[in-house]
């Protein structure tokens, strides 16, 4: 199987299993549920534990690893997907706000304190309203990511852009060192029209062709309702990079409008990534229920 080439020939689905989620009963969880209804390709946290999870999930499910593409996402510092939440107890009021907010079950009360459940925090900032939580980033160092996804044998390295600095070094490290598919997630956070020209353009040269993904990542981690308001900056996002001649997939706030709104505006993009509405609908569910919910999220994206 070939990446490149299934984005030429049809449009997929990308479940995105968090690029913070270290929880991995929570990622088997997923992966078994989706791999079930249909999903093309998971992207998943710079681990070895969280690949091998998904590796052995697929084949437990009587599925085989070869019939699916996967990628591994990491971000930079600076970069909301690679922070943590962090809870100081002297400033806190235990009013337990945070652990109704939090989608992940990330924080919970231990103690007569909410403590935060690293593992599962995904950075979100959902509970980013009080003086008691802060955020600290996740060291990254891209050498052993690239290591993981040649080892493995992964198909995509995704970096994530929504930090200040245009990572150069680290782009042209995975394009230099890594045989996939380099894809770069970008929201519109820190880059104006002029930027993301400016950081294309330099790509497509380094990378010789424009044969790279872009994932138009419209408000990250924003997936939490079906609706068009909440897809609408993918598709955005996606209008105003798909003059390059890459491949684009659409993600942020993305749910089953997001296809729909694309054909709408006469957009062309090569497949959808969801995250937070993904995770959300087959929360709480049997795995039965959850799959037929899936499903029809697949479907939606893909028609």
């Amino acid at each position: 199987m070939n990446l490149l080439k299934t984005l030429d020939e049809q449009k997929i689905f990308k479940l995105v299993l968090g690029l913070g989620n270290q929880d991995l009963e929570n990622i088997e969880h997923l992966v078994k549920i989706y791999c079930e209804a249909g999903a093309d390709m998971f992207d998943i946290n710079p681990s070895k534990e969280a690949v091998e999870t998904v590796f052995n999930t697929i084949e437990k499910s009587g599925k085989n690893i070869k019939n699916f593409y996967y990628s591994i996402s990491t971000g930079l510092t600076g970069d909301v997907h690679t922070q943590k939440c962090s809870i100081n107890t002297d400033k806190c009021k235990r009013c337990g706000k945070c652990v109704k907010k939090c989608p992940q079950n990330a924080i919970v009360f231990e103690d007569k304190y909410p403590k935060v459940v690293t593992t599962k925090c995904i950075g979100c900032r959902r509970c980013d309203n009080c003086k008691a939580i802060s955020f600290n980033d996740t060291k990254i160092e891209i050498e052993n990511i690239v290591k993981i996804a040649t080892d493995y044998k992964l198909d995509c390295i995704e970096l994530h852009l929504s930090a200040k600095k245009i990572p150069d070094d680290e782009i042209k490290y995975i394009i230099k060192n890594f045989d996939g598919v380099l894809s770069l997630c970008l929201d519109r956070k820190h880059y104006s029209n002029e930027r993301i020209k400016k950081l294309v353009n330099k790509v497509i040269k380094w990378n010789g062709s424009a044969k790279f993904i872009i994932q138009a990542d419209g408000v990250p981690m924003s997936g939490g309702d079906n609706s068009f308001e909440s897809t609408l900056q993918a598709v955005a996002m996606a209008h105003l990079v798909q003059s390059y001649g890459t491949y684009i997939l659409l993600s942020g706030g993305t749910n089953e409008k997001t296809a729909e709104l694309a054909k709408m505006c006469s957009l062309e993009y090569n497949g959808i990534s969801v995250g937070s509405y993904a995770r959300k609908i087959v929360k709480d569910k049997t795995k039965e229920e959850a799959i037929i919910e899936a499903k029809k999220l697949i479907e939606a994206c893909k028609k």
